[in-house]
């Protein structure tokens, strides 16, 4: 069965084509383009899983959230700012002007939809990982901001991540002395179409940089060795 790891927040790429819908300086929107990252999420995914599919966003999440619903009347973190379509920083400050419709029919075409094309054709009936990263401390905009916020958290819906599986992870990634969460500080998995799917997301602190190896390494390893279902 196939295997997809989605890393849908790693890039921070904006396109210079679409600068001018940015109210921030320059700098600012560069590091508020790395602080909303998932950074090395991607870099990791090709270690831990050398022989998957990768399905990474071309762009960073400040230019479209492909993690979220498109309509902004299903989509909680749209009452924060931070919908498909962010118009909040992730301190609650003002991000971008106000689009006219085309223009966010336009992001849709050119970043969501193709996207979500590519991972639906990918995951079709396969194992689908979505992979995070998250900070220690709660943003401003967080919807559940004193939830618990564990090293690893593990994101899981029931048609999609059967209890044993469920229970098979936790106990791999406690065992390797990890303090392990189901579905806080996030919760959930998204639907794309795969027979199995789990979300797994992991605390910047514990995660750290490629540079920063042991840290690096152990991450890495728990993932490349974490069970799969039983199929």
């Amino acid at each position: 069965m196939n295997t997809v790891i989605h890393v849908p927040h790693a890039s921070i790429e904006i396109p210079s084509n679409i600068r001018n819908q940015f109210l921030l300086a320059d700098r600012d929107l560069y590091q508020e383009a790395i602080e909303s990252a998932d950074l090395y999420t991607d870099t990791l995914a090709k270690e831990a899983w050398p022989t998957a599919q990768i399905i990474c966003s071309d762009v960073s999440r400040l230019v479209v959230d492909v993690e979220r619903y498109p309509d902004d009347t299903e989509e909680l973190m749209s009452e924060y700012g931070r919908g498909m379509i962010y118009t909040s920083t992730h301190l609650g400050r003002p991000l971008r002007r106000n689009l006219s419709e085309f223009e966010k029919q336009d992001l849709r075409k050119r970043f969501y939809d193709p996207h979500w094309a590519r991972l639906r054709a990918a995951a079709k009936d396969g194992i689908l990982i979505d992979l995070h990263s998250y900070p220690k401390d709660p943003w401003a905009i967080e919807a559940y901001p004193t939830a618990g916020r564990p090293e690893i958290d593990l994101g899981t819906d029931e048609k999609l991540t059967p209890q044993d599986w469920i229970d098979r992870l936790k106990t791999h990634f406690e065992n390797l002395g990890y303090l392990v969460g189901k579905n806080t500080p996030y919760a959930g998995v998204i639907d794309a179409g795969s027979k199995y799917a789990v979300m797994i997301e992991i605390r910047r602190d514990i995660l750290c940089t490629p540079e920063e190896k042991v840290q690096w390494h152990k991450v890495a390893d728990a993932l490349l060795s974490m069970p799969m279902p039983n199929v």
